[in-house]
């Protein structure tokens, strides 16, 4: 299995971290993970591994869904956090076009600590502003969005916005979604967005 050694902790992480900040400060932005030499394998793709880089380590614990035992081999020797079940993992990482069931048992914290919920990593295809993106049409409103702002998902069944809605129903519960395209955009949506879907 392969340890990176051209990722910088210090320098790739912060970037991408600062990268992911600025998303989830402002939802409907759609920001991009600069590219780093690395070789995730199997259907990790470049992006997600580069969420899981910023903000795994031996502190926090994951979970994934359609990956197989390379791809959670690689993540744990990278990053030195922890498989875990769904129910009590801090970072859920899961396919778009996949199952949504393990967002029914992720942690979505407590009313004293809200902050200890989790994070779900969506592996999507395409992200932008065109409908020429096609998926799913998504409309935004909530904190960070001066009116509302439309952006395009491929690769992301309505199952998933379903679930987030449903969990995030008792804020400041909840749980937080960072969406990744196969070109390294990334979009985040904050417990605080309310998102409202077309079909293309």
């Amino acid at each position: 299995m392969l340890r990176e050694t051209t990722y910088d902790e210090v320098f790739d992480g912060q970037r991408h971290f600062r990268t992911l900040l600025d998303s989830m400060a402002r939802p409907g932005r759609i920001n991009r993970l600069g590219r780093v030499a690395i070789q995730p394998p199997g259907a990790l793709s470049h992006a997600a591994a580069c969420v899981a880089f910023a903000l795994l380590d031996a502190d926090v614990t994951y979970h994934t869904s359609g990956y197989g035992e390379q791809e959670d081999a690689y993540l744990r020797l990278n990053t030195a956090s922890r498989h875990v079940e769904a129910s009590t993992a801090d970072f859920l990482f899961l396919f778009g076009t996949g199952s949504p069931a393990p967002l029914h048992e992720a942690r979505t914290g407590l009313l004293a600590y809200p902050d200890a919920s989790a994070t779900a990593v969506l592996q999507v295809g395409p992200i932008g502003k065109s409908s020429a993106t096609g998926g799913l049409q998504l409309e935004l409103s909530g904190p960070g969005i001066e009116s509302r702002e439309i952006v395009f998902v491929a690769g992301l069944r309505p199952e998933f916005l379903e679930i987030l809605a449903e969990r995030n129903r008792e804020f400041p519960l909840g749980l937080d979604a960072i969406l990744v395209s196969p070109d390294d955009c990334v979009l985040c949506l904050p417990r605080t967005t309310k998102v409202a879907w077309t079909n293309l």
